[in-house]
């Protein structure tokens, strides 16, 4: 059965940023989560050549990630105090389905442009975030100074033709914040 164009647009009206810190337990279970990467898997995909991936970051390794986050604070500024660094820390563990976003930039054949390869991940991105709307739990997509600090891509892995560009975070709302303005549809668009 196919949503109304009127439908999908409400989908799409509802759904907003969730901040970890209001992502509540339970998080997807396994089959809302395998709908959610479905979803990503639609994604337009110039040559084919899948140019992102995403890494789940399980609770048992969240103090792996809560310790990158630390060392890569460290790096930008040896003088963080103890509250800065416990901040950095706690970021790993504010929701209960966690995952860092990547794009794959290497060579290929065809070739595709790093900026077609940043907008079919933005594209997966945005399926996910409908997907998991439409199965009633919240989502929010954070960065930072931290995406791609050594600690980070020694912790996930990434190669040289690899970059963390987002996490995304999922959930059960805890608490809204008031909707913000969206822009008016024609104030978006001009003719030649």
């Amino acid at each position: 059965m196919n949503s109304s164009p009127q439908e999908l647009l409400t989908q799409m009206v509802e759904r907003s940023n969730i901040a970890p810190k209001r992502l509540l337990a339970p998080g997807p279970n396994e089959a809302q989560l395998a709908l959610i990467f479905s979803a990503a898997a639609q994604a337009p995909d110039h040559g084919r050549i899948q140019p992102w991936r995403f890494v789940l970051v399980p609770q048992q390794r969240r103090a792996d990630l809560g310790n990158a986050f630390v060392q890569a604070l460290k790096t930008r500024d040896a003088h963080a105090s103890a509250t800065q660094l416990e901040a950095a820390y706690d970021k790993a563990f504010r929701s209960p389905c966690l995952m860092l976003a990547v794009l794959k930039d290497q060579a290929s054949e065809p070739h595709i442009a790093t900026a077609e390869r940043l907008i079919s991940l933005g594209c997966a991105i945005q399926n996910m975030l409908l997907m998991a709307h439409s199965q009633g739990l919240g989502s929010g997509i954070t960065s930072g100074q931290a995406m791609n600090a050594e600690s980070l891509r020694a912790l996930f892995s990434l190669q040289a033709h690899e970059q963390g560009v987002c996490f995304l975070n999922f959930g059960t709302i805890g608490a809204k914040k008031p909707a913000r303005g969206r822009p008016d549809a024609d104030s978006l668009v001009s003719s030649l």
